[in-house]
Formats: C-alpha cells, structure tokens, sequence
C-alpha cells in the first residue's frame, strides 16, 4: 500500500476546515436575511400610477398593529390603523384592493348582517375616509353596472321610512342624493329587496324595481355631483 504524504494530509484537512467555514458563514448569513425581511409582514403593498399604499405589521410589537403608509411622488402619509376612529375595521382586516381611482385606493369590509363599509385611502388627503357603502365597482352579488369606476353608492333611511340612494365620488366625495318612491318599501325593508338593478351610465343613474305584477318601475336622475 502507498503511503501518503503527510503535507497531502494536512493540506486535505484544512482544505476541508475552510469549506466548513465557508458554508457555515453562507448559513449565518442566509439567516440573518430571512430574520431581517420577516421584521415586516406586508398585509398589502401597492403601486398604481405613481400612487402608492402599504399596510404592514410589526411581529415583534404585535401582529395586529397594523400600520398604513400612503401617498404619491409629492406626499406621503402615515397612521397607526389601531387607533380608536378605526376600530370597526375589526384588524387584521381585508387586503383586497376592491377599485382604484386617479387618487384613491379602495377597501372593502364588513362587520355583520348589513353592515358594510368602505376605507378609501385618498393620496392628497392625511388620514383614510371611513364610510357605509352598499354598491361599488365590481360587486359582485348584486345587479350594479357602472361606466364611471370612481362612483361608489350609500343607503340613508329616510324619516317616512322610505330609502334614499347617496351616490358618492371617490376622489372628490361630492355626493348626490336620489329618492326612492316610498311605495317601492318590499320585506323587511333593506335596500337588496328594494332595488333590483341599477345602472350609471353617461351622467344618468337608471334604478329598477321589477314588481309582482310583472312591471317594471324605474327612477331616473341625472347626476350633477354638486
């Protein structure tokens, strides 16, 4: 049998020794990165036309405290989502963009039967608006067709008990209020049972109450938002 050398030993065992270092520091250093990203858990994190909004929590405080950061090229806003004013969004809440406008972006929760509410994020405004919301871009569940994105629709219970629709801009929030015939009142009353369509299209607002006869009754308004 050959002997082998002992230089050729050495040499092979401290090569070895360094490799273990090598891959040992690899390792350090891989975790070190992973501890580091995962400081932050991004519940949302979005671009849109140089508007930005990120919602994101920090493990080490408390995984619910979710806190908001927003704005453009030119301001930008940050708030504590903890905060008593929004409590109703019942944190950890969605991180669903349901619509984004030229300066907002919208979403959508709800906190039991009926209830229904959307938080916009208005880049030129400092804190997020908080507000009922019954109909909006791209619902699903009901029968609500709209060629303007930025109009999102409220319910107001009137004193005669009759409905009214309040038609909101997202940006703006100017809004405008349409009266529903007291008559069109159906079930219990919500606004689901009362409505059967509505469609927005070229400034004009169409509702649509079909009727047990089999006759179809519609309101019509122009919108104006003043």
């Amino acid at each position: 049998m050959k002997k082998i050398p002992l230089i050729l030993i050495i040499l092979t065992f401290f090569g070895f020794s360094q490799k273990k270092k090598i891959l040992n520091l690899e390792k350090t250093e891989t975790k070190t990165k992973l501890i580091k990203n995962n400081d932050t858990i991004f519940w949302l994190d979005t671009i849109s036309n140089d508007k930005f909004l990120k919602i994101y929590s920090k493990p080490e405080n408390d995984w619910q405290n979710l806190t908001a950061e927003f704005g453009n090229k030119n301001q930008n806003h940050r708030i504590d989502l903890k905060a008593k004013e929004y409590e109703i969004l019942g944190i950890p809440f969605t991180n669903q963009i349901e619509w984004i406008t030229e300066k907002s972006f919208a979403l959508i929760n709800g906190c039991g039967t009926n209830c229904r509410y959307v938080l916009i994020f208005n880049t030129e405004s400092e804190k997020p608006i908080i507000t009922p919301i019954e109909y909006y871009p791209g619902i699903k569940y009901v029968n609500y067709k709209t060629d303007n994105p930025n109009l999102y629709v409220a319910v107001e219970q009137n004193n005669d008990e009759s409905l009214s629709l309040i038609i909101i801009d997202t940006d703006s929030q100017k809004t405008q209020k349409v009266n529903l015939p007291k008559h069109w009142n159906r079930g219990i009353g919500q606004i689901y049972g009362i409505v059967d369509e509505i469609e927005i299209k070229n400034t004009k607002i169409k509702i649509i109450q079909y009727q047990e006869n089999g006759l179809k009754e519609e309101v019509d308004e122009i919108l104006t938002q003043n």
